[in-house]
């Protein structure tokens, strides 16, 4: 909890600093999300790479869940040896979530401790940070954000992957759930989520340049 609290402290001394410089906490609150999203690029990079090395990886599982049947002995051997192959690391893939979580919850506490005294010509219809979006306004935007950055797959060698249920229930769940979560909490989170998602949807759009793809490719292992 001390953690937390440190880098609630921090956060909120970086927010002051911004507010000062701009005289609007909504604005502050985004451009706070971007510096924090941009530091935590490389591990974004991480974890889009990881998706791509399982995306080649799975013409050759499927043939070894093929070759080995029912005996799951083997087949966890053999799905070990694939994945040394692709250099595939299936707990590193959440390692933006992970890190981006004590984030969320020092932000949750900031915005709990001191959002009374912030307001934004962002959300003129909410008093203060502290409150819940009155009219969902803010909530029903992220949802919209991120069902659209749901639907954009990471690259056009991903745009097949996965079955057409998939593809069309999951945006719809998570979609429902993140509107869920929102609809009572401080509107400040909402924006910060907002503007996270619209970071997202950019960074896949940079992924599709030629500078993108080259970084995003580099030292990827070819399908066999």
């Amino acid at each position: 909890m001390a953690l937390l609290q440190g880098i609630a402290d921090l956060l909120y001394m970086v927010l002051s600093g911004l507010y000062g410089l701009i005289g609007d906490w909504g604005i502050a609150v985004i451009i706070l999300t971007l510096a924090v999203r941009g530091l935590l690029f490389v591990a974004s990079l991480h974890t889009s790479r990881q998706q791509l090395r399982q995306a080649r990886m799975q013409k050759e599982l499927q043939a070894v869940r093929t070759q080995c049947g029912e005996d799951n002995d083997r087949l966890l051997q053999e799905t070990g040896k694939l994945y040394a192959k692709y250099g595939i690391r299936p707990i590193s893939q959440l390692a933006s979530l992970l890190v981006q979580m004590p984030i969320i919850y020092a932000l949750y506490q900031l915005f709990s401790a001191h959002g009374s005294a912030m307001s934004s010509l962002l959300v003129p219809w909410v008093a203060s940070f502290a409150q819940s979006d009155p009219w969902h306004i803010v909530p029903i935007a992220y949802a919209a954000v991120s069902f659209v950055s749901m639907l954009i797959p990471l690259t056009a060698e991903l745009a097949g992957t996965g079955s057409g249920l998939s593809r069309s229930l999951l945006p719809l769940l998570a979609t429902g759930l993140s509107l869920l979560f929102l609809w009572r909490m401080p509107v400040a989170l909402g924006l910060y989520w907002t503007a996270n998602k619209l970071y997202f949807i950019l960074e896949r759009v940079f992924f599709r340049t030629g500078w993108g793809r080259r970084l995003l490719y580099k030292n990827l292992p070819e399908a066999s």
